[in-house]
């Protein structure tokens, strides 16, 4: 894989150190265990929870990204919420924003390349890949790690990932981590996500979902596999360090949760109320989940705990997209749309 043709801060610093110690999947990833998880088909995966918001945790607070002026504009927040600044990017379709030591930065697929580079100027350009066929949905941002994943034109998922917490003692963790092959058809969907100090890498293999845990220097040989019917679209993910509640929808607009282990195991499924689009999903410490949803009633912030309960954490009747979420230092920041007006704000929500 190509090598990043400069320093992204510090963050990217003494990076060909550790271009040799890049690992790889062993053949233990071979040996799964397959699960039986089969839900009803449906053919309108529908589109990203927020209509279009994507939310990030920086080293000293929040982003959120979301179309407009000709391009993306990512605003920058403190702990609380308030507005610090606000920039527009103009990289690519379907950008992603992460926080890094450095600061905020984007992440965008041009031609067979990724691209990263600070959202302040463009600073700090970066370039990963060697024949990039697509990004993945979703990134992992938390107070620990960002990470991006895209698909190869071999079908396997890399990332690039790298520290966020400014005191952080390692400077160069942005490395590329890559998947193996599909077994059988094209892939056409990967998936990443945060998972308390790990991250999640996501991806659809025929009539089979899987993922893997990669922590700070390398990725579990262990990959979780279960059944899912290569039509039903996944509409929401979200992980701890050793699960990942996955959302879909089926034919008649139902949407289910389910709760998938590292070691292939589906513990329980749940109803959501979620009327329409996709759902927010976050991995809360390792006690639980938040889910964001857009009921008929507005949208909705429900709290899984590891068994299934679930209880109502926040509503607003007046919304008009499901709220995206993201979670940092005790505080979650809540973002959705009011007809064409974006509104946030942030609670209290311990570990």
């Amino acid at each position: 894989m190509a090598r990043p043709r400069s320093i992204l801060g510090l963050l990217f610093h003494l990076m060909r150190l550790y271009a040799r110690r890049r690992p790889v999947w062993t053949a233990a990833a071979a040996c799964l265990v397959v699960a039986a998880l089969v839900w009803p088909r449906h053919h309108d995966a529908g589109r990203g929870a927020g209509a279009g918001l994507q939310l990030a945790v920086l080293h000293d607070g929040f982003a959120i990204t979301h179309p407009g002026d000709g391009g993306h504009r990512v605003i920058e927040l403190d702990r609380q919420g308030q507005e610090r600044r606000a920039t527009t990017v103009r990289h690519g379709d379907d950008p992603r924003v992460v926080g890094t030591r450095a600061g905020a930065a984007v992440a965008w697929q041009d031609g067979q390349k990724v691209r990263l580079a600070l959202v302040d100027g463009d600073k700090g350009l970066s370039t990963w890949g060697k024949s990039v066929r697509q990004l993945c949905e979703g990134v992992a941002s938390n107070d620990t790690r960002f990470a991006i994943g895209w698909l190869e034109s071999d079908d396997r998922v890399w990332i690039v990932h790298g520290p966020v917490a400014e005191g952080e003692a390692e400077v160069a963790e942005a490395i590329e981590l890559p998947l193996p092959a599909p077994d059988a058809v094209r892939s056409e969907w990967c998936g990443v996500a945060s998972a308390g100090d790990n991250v999640t890498m996501f991806w659809r293999d025929a009539d089979k979902l899987k993922f893997g845990m990669c922590t700070r220097r390398r990725c579990s040989g262990l990959i979780a596999t279960f059944k899912l019917d290569r039509r039903l679209p996944i509409i929401g993910f979200g992980c701890v360090d050793n699960a990942c509640l996955v959302a879909t929808r089926d034919d008649a607009g139902h949407a289910r949760v389910a709760l998938l282990t590292e070691t292939s195991k589906l513990k329980w499924t749940k109803p959501l109320d979620a009327s329409s689009g996709a759902v927010s999903i976050l991995g809360v410490g390792d006690r639980g989940f938040v889910v964001g949803q857009l009921t008929r009633d507005g949208a909705e912030v429900l709290r899984f705990d590891r068994n299934g309960a679930a209880t109502s954490l926040w509503r607003d009747g007046a919304a008009t997209s499901a709220p995206a979420l993201a979670w940092s230092s005790g505080r979650l920041l809540i973002a959705r749309h009011h007809g064409d007006t974006l509104v946030h704000e942030t609670l209290a929500l311990a570990r």
